[in-house]
């Protein structure tokens, strides 16, 4: 099953926590916050992530405190 681009929501990186866990701020659904880990393909593109960046997040369907960031948000001027 692949996820669509619906899937996923754009956040903002709040924090670097340890074992490349990150906690996102989300404005889309409900301002929420939760933690995310980088996708194997993100992973293997070396995105790097840090604090301020905006991305792209895929909620963990069994914990709504869960995501994994599928890669960087387009910045739009």
């Amino acid at each position: 099953m692949n996820p669509t681009h619906a899937d996923t929501f754009e956040a903002t990186v709040v924090a670097e926590l340890p074992q490349q866990l990150y906690r996102l701020e989300a404005e889309q659904p409900t301002q929420a916050v939760l933690t995310a880990s980088l996708s194997a393909e993100a992973r293997r593109l070396g995105v790097h992530v840090r604090t301020g960046q905006r991305v792209l997040v895929r909620r963990a369907s069994l914990d709504p405190g869960r995501g994994v960031i599928t890669g960087l948000a387009l910045r739009q001027a």
